[in-house]
């Protein structure tokens, strides 16, 4: 997050190696071992963090400075898999479904056997395996956070901030919810946790659906809308008008929503 201009400038330390120096702090000089993605790492701060008795594994963006070229352009057959090494940080390229790039100066490049969950067995580079037994949790909760998120681009970045904030506290919760619910709760989805923790707060009954919600509550609850007359309750506006609520018709990439089903009125509506 940007929070103005600093004092000091140093033009041999970018800003991204700025955090990754300030987060760690505490933590170098003692032999830990830090995996980060591919918007941080690069050979220079790998190299720098190696100089600081800490090492780092991670993905790697083809198009950082000092990457090899040759390991970047090589074309790979699926399965293939090439690395490169200077000053002991690596750099390897491993043809999955899709290239993978990786840098690390903690794990030699060797193919090792895995067994996935269901017992099947497969070949992996060491440095992919150890990166996904210790990052896979990351990237599973920023996925499912993105499913089901709460900022647009409408509102102010101090806001997004904080409904990015509650998102993954959401997510966390679920998470250890599904770690000690006793019983089967394979089959408990996201989207139905966040309904009901949703209910909870607002204190409605967890068998409502629809607009059956809002049968006892009023419409305009919020400060944008409150006046100084009483708001009238939803079961009042459905029963003096033409009592139809709006329907959502799913389709690829946007979708439609039709608006009244007796005029036909249609309209595009995106995400934001």
């Amino acid at each position: 997050m940007y929070s103005g201009k600093e004092e000091t400038q140093n033009s041999d330390v970018s800003k991204t190696e700025k955090l990754v120096f300030r987060l760690m702090r505490p933590y170098l000089l003692r032999g830990h071992h830090l995996f980060m993605d591919n918007f941080y790492n690069s050979i220079n701060l790998t190299q720098k963090l190696l100089d600081l008795k800490t090492h780092s594994t991670g993905t790697l963006r083809a198009n950082r400075k000092g990457t090899p070229t040759y390991i970047v352009k090589k074309k790979l057959k699926r399965g293939e898999h090439i690395w490169a090494c200077k000053n002991r940080v690596y750099v390897s390229k491993w043809k999955d479904k899709r290239p993978v790039l990786m840098i690390t100066s903690k794990i030699h490049p060797t193919i090792v056997e895995v067994s996935n969950r269901f017992g099947r067995t497969r070949l992996k580079p060491a440095e992919v395996e150890v990166y996904n037994r210790f990052m896979s949790g990351i990237d599973r909760s920023d996925q499912m956070v993105s499913y089901y998120s709460c900022p647009r681009k409408t509102i102010r970045w101090y806001k997004k901030v904080f409904f990015h904030l509650l998102d993954i506290a959401v997510w966390n919760a679920f998470y250890l919810f599904k770690k000690y619910k006793k019983g089967n709760s394979t089959a408990y989805s996201y989207i139905k946790y966040r309904d009901e923790l949703i209910k909870d707060m607002i204190g409605l009954d967890k068998n409502l659906t629809g607009k059956d919600m809002f049968s006892n509550t009023r419409i305009n609850d919020s400060r944008r809308f409150r006046t100084s007359h009483p708001q009238p309750e939803v079961s009042a506006i459905e029963n003096n008008g033409s009592g139809h609520w709006p329907e959502q018709m799913y389709s690829s990439g946007r979708y439609i929503k039709k608006i009244c089903f007796f005029e036909m009125q249609r309209m595009l509506q995106t995400k934001y």
